[in-house]
């Protein structure tokens, strides 16, 4: 999502519009207001629909298209937003706000210099030049053209604490430690509750007791790992079970179908508003399903908020990997459908991303189970700061795409010789002997410097966003607020 946006008052003597349009953007006003924004989102197209094309081309409709741009933003809709404000600009291109809606979305798409020119061009109408938010903007945009590139640090890394008692092994493997070290296994997560999870077919009773079979699995891991001081034994992503059981797809899994599932309650809501008499329970039991899922990913994600801190240099790779993602030479930086450049930056983005990942100690701890999950846990706190309009809104920004960035290109390494994930079947020419996927950074880094492998990063990036944000606001909904951190 991006920037903190408001929907401003229009005080213009333009021709009022249809009672039945008014009220619908009324109902969507209400909705953005409580920050419900697809239900804001909604109520506007509802508004646009109910005009139809001829009203719809009428200077007094911009408000309506202002307000679902602003609505989409929220939702991470760039591409929808852009689209709303350019027809705000041609319908009242006198009008402040078009443009700054805009230069908003310009923004969060990363086209700076495009962006500045809206917010000038929003300072240059009539009311907004005095408008003190648009000045603050385009001095901001000028500032980060001329800013220097952020200091590189790669740490060293080395090998996690041994297990008390295990067998130490030689070389490093998943999250640092050689597969030969990694700790007895344990209860075994079964593939069939993944797939009774995910199944449309099934009741939702019983996929809710799936969801209640993988929890009961984890909570045996955890009442064993939890009861251990971090840092000086073993931890939870260092199990062989637990991570067979991440490699089947287990997270990717559960998030899939709780996205899936909040989703499906949205549109139960919205069609009991029509009167159908089985919404509220179809609700319900979306409901149920979802709480259950919720919870095991945020006992999922707690091993890492307690262990981590334990592993300061693990910490230290990671943000290196984040900025080096970040560096002007990424083609990540760019929108979907910009060929990849050929020039000086991006070479040395290139070869920072090979000085980090040709370091094997460093690839095995980075692709390791507990780099994805920091990554992971990261980005939810960001994006909880973001809509909280909680600290710098372009330094929250930034770490929401930065952690994004580093879980989708990592998760790609893991598994770029096989051994995942979503199918169960870890068996390949390249995992170890115990099914454990062997990492790879070549074919990954190859892949984005092409025009088509980039695209479909920034895809995946996307939604990996679109999918923690939902995740993220259904932590406090099923009763975990202030979970892992949070």
């Amino acid at each position: 999502r991006a920037p903190a946006v408001v929907i401003m008052a229009c005080s213009e003597n333009l021709p009022p519009l249809p009672d039945a349009v008014a009220n619908l953007k009324d109902e969507g006003n209400g909705f953005f207001r409580a920050g419900d924004y697809l239900k804001a989102a909604g109520a506007y197209t509802k508004a646009i629909k109910a005009a139809g094309p001829e009203l719809t081309a009428k200077p007094e409709f911009a408000s309506i298209f202002s307000n679902r741009s602003a609505s989409f933003l929220k939702l991470n809709k760039v591409t929808q937003s852009l689209a709303d404000a350019e027809t705000c600009v041609l319908l009242r291109p006198d009008w402040e706000k078009s443009h700054f809606r805009k230069a908003l979305a310009l923004e969060e798409k990363g086209h700076d210099a495009e962006a500045l020119l809206a917010y000038q061009a929003a300072l240059a109408t009539t009311t907004g030049s005095g408008n003190p938010e648009i000045g603050l903007k385009i001095k901001r945009l000028a500032k980060k053209k001329n800013s220097k590139p952020v200091p590189f640090h790669f740490p060293k890394t080395k090998p996690p604490p041994k297990a008390k008692g295990g067998n130490t092994g030689a070389g490093v493997g998943v999250g640092g430690v050689s597969s030969q070290t990694l700790v007895a296994p344990g209860p075994v997560g079964e593939l069939k509750w993944l797939t009774c999870v995910t199944s449309p077919r099934e009741p939702v009773a019983t996929r809710v007791a799936a969801a209640n079979a993988v929890g009961g699995w984890l909570a045996e891991h955890l009442d064993t790992h939890l009861k251990k001081t971090p840092g000086e034994s073993e931890w939870f992503f260092e199990n062989r079970s637990v991570v067979a059981f991440l490699d089947k797809g287990l997270f990717d899994v559960v998030l899939g179908t709780v996205t899936h599932t909040v989703v499906s309650i949205i549109n139960f809501e919205q069609r009991d508003t029509d009167g159908n008499p089985d919404a509220a329970s179809d609700a319900a039991a979306s409901a149920d399903l979802a709480g259950a899922l919720t919870g095991v990913l945020h006992n999922l994600l707690h091993p890492s908020l307690r262990a981590w801190q334990t592993r300061k240099q693990h910490h230290a790779l990671l943000g290196a990997f984040e900025q080096v993602l970040r560096m002007e030479g990424s083609p990540l930086n760019d929108e979907k459908g910009t060929p990849v450049r050929v020039d000086d930056a991006t070479k040395q983005f290139t070869a920072l991303s090979a000085k980090i990942l040709t370091n094997q100690g460093a690839l095995q701890v980075l692709c390791g189970h507990d780099a994805l999950a920091r990554a992971r846990l990261q980005l939810l706190r960001s994006l909880t700061q973001r809509d909280r309009s909680e600290g710098d809104t372009e330094d929250v920004n930034n770490r929401v795409q930065e952690s994004a960035r580093a879980l989708v290109v990592l998760k790609r390494c893991r598994y770029a010789n096989g051994g995942n994930s979503n199918d169960g079947d870890t068996t390949n020419n390249d995992a170890d002997e115990k099914g454990i996927p062997s990492p790879a950074w070549e074919p990954v880094l190859d892949a984005l410097l092409t025009d088509a492998g980039a695209d479909e990063v920034r895809d995946e990036v996307r939604k990996t966003i679109e999918q923690h944000a939902l995740l993220a606001g259904a932590f406090p909904k099923f009763g975990f607020e202030g979970s892992v951190g949070i």
